[in-house]
């Protein structure tokens, strides 16, 4: 099925995944300078890079703007694995409720002597969005975007290499990071999971879309990228 998209060039909502889909155009591919790894819209089950990748909604409630999680219905999952020197990451994720943890996307090994990966989530405790990498003793690190609104999607562009980090906001709050030793967070163990997290976290929230790209987005790179997930949210108001 290719309807998801009409010919004003937007999608069209379904409440079902279960229907044949195919790859249509994607802004998350067409406006992104950097080549696409994965593009997941969450508007429907495919990977629109092309690449094949699938996701599956799991305990995930279809949404126009994406995918809704709750902790009794459980997350979703992907098939989707990154393997490169450096990886940039385009998500825009919310949460629906602030007094626990809520986990958006995860494909953390956390198996002490192999730590990989990453995932994004939020903590009440900081109040805030935050990225946490995993070192290779299994330790984890958290990262915290530094401006959070309520009800306010968070569209975050993550620059992953094993030597450093950048993480920016739709606020322009941009944390970096040097690790003092190499650390392995752009060559995945497990696939990447929505809306749950690797050791047992829920989440409350949305996943609005994810996409991941081969590089490491400049600064310039990463506004560009950050407007056009801006202008997806809103399209799908």
């Amino acid at each position: 099925m290719s309807g998801l998209r009409l010919v004003s060039n937007k999608f069209i909502p379904l409440t079902s995944w279960d229907h044949d889909f195919v790859v249509v155009n994607s802004r998350l591919v067409d406006d992104i300078p950097l080549p696409c790894l994965a593009a997941f819209d969450l508007l429907n089950p495919l990977d629109n890079s092309g690449h094949g990748w699938k996701a599956t909604k799991g305990g995930g409630v279809i949404r126009n703007y994406g995918l809704d999680f709750t902790r009794t219905g459980g997350g979703g999952s992907t098939d989707f694995i990154a393997s490169k020197d450096a990886v940039s990451v385009l998500c825009a994720v919310k949460p629906n409720t602030y007094d626990a943890f809520s986990t958006f996307l995860d494909c953390r090994n956390v198996t002490a002597g192999s730590g990989s990966g990453f995932c994004i989530d939020f903590s009440p405790n900081d109040r805030a969005v935050r990225v946490q990498v995993v070192y290779p003793s299994g330790t984890g690190v958290s990262y915290r975007s530094p401006t959070f609104v309520e009800n306010e999607w968070n569209i975050l562009c993550i620059t992953l290499s094993s030597a450093s980090l950048r993480i920016e906001n739709q606020h322009g709050d941009v944390v970096p990071n040097e690790f003092t030793s190499p650390i392995n967070i752009t060559r995945w163990a497990i696939p990447m999971l929505m809306g749950q997290g690797v050791s047992g976290g829920t989440c409350d929230g949305s996943v609005g879309f994810f996409s991941v790209y081969d590089g490491y987005m400049t600064p310039a790179q990463r506004k560009s990228a950050i407007a056009v997930g801006k202008e997806i949210m809103a399209s799908r108001a």
